[in-house]
């Protein structure tokens, strides 16, 4: 049995929620274990508009794997910068900024272009021909990664992130400490000039 991230998106938004509708009727016999419809505005920005969480059955919180994916989904920085998911009526997230590398957090954001909806999913999966099979015959299209990878990545970006951090700190400080003795220097030469009016 293997994890995995899944995008599915559907030819358009009326049958998103159709297929959602569906899909949840068959979460055991196609491996899901929670799913999410989630919309791009004109802005960019994604929301949820319906979803649940049937590991936990406390629907979409901060810290379930379907709020990892709604931040794959809502771009790399924005989830990063501290965006987290409220209840299925609508967090939001900044989509404005998406990596162009070829990594999967990047093909998941994607995914969904502004106006359009998909549905994302977490699935426990022996085989993926089940889940396969009903989304093709919906006519729809599904993406799927491995948990792990998706992951992985994203423990990347927070460490690069967190390293451009001490980097602007570290070259903010610096900018200061050659500004005081800039300062200092000017003082110094003042001083100097009075001096030697003085004289």
């Amino acid at each position: 049995m293997t994890d995995y991230a899944v995008a599915i998106v559907l030819p358009d938004n009326a049958s998103t929620y159709q297929f959602y509708s569906t899909m949840k009727n068959s979460y055991d016999q196609l491996g899901v274990s929670a799913s999410a419809i989630v919309e791009r505005d004109d802005q960019g920005a994604v929301r949820v508009t319906e979803g649940d969480d049937t590991v936990t059955g406390e629907g979409i919180v901060g810290g379930s794997l379907l709020g990892l994916l709604v931040g794959v989904l809502g771009g790399p920085l924005g989830m990063l910068l501290g965006a987290s998911v409220g209840a299925a009526g609508g967090a939001v997230f900044d989509a404005a900024r998406v990596d162009t590398a070829d990594d999967a957090i990047t093909e998941f954001a994607g995914l969904v272009p502004a106006g359009r909806n998909a549905i994302i999913a977490e699935t426990v999966e022996s085989s993926t021909v089940a889940l396969d099979a009903v989304v093709k015959d919906a006519g729809g299209t599904i993406v799927r990664r491995p948990i792990a990878e998706i992951v992985a990545e994203i423990e990347a970006q927070q460490q690069a992130v967190a390293d451009a951090a001490d980097a602007a700190r570290d070259a903010l400080r610096e900018q200061r400490k050659q500004e005081r003795h800039e300062k200092i220097e000017e003082r110094i030469d003042a001083l100097k000039a009075r001096f030697s009016r003085n004289k």
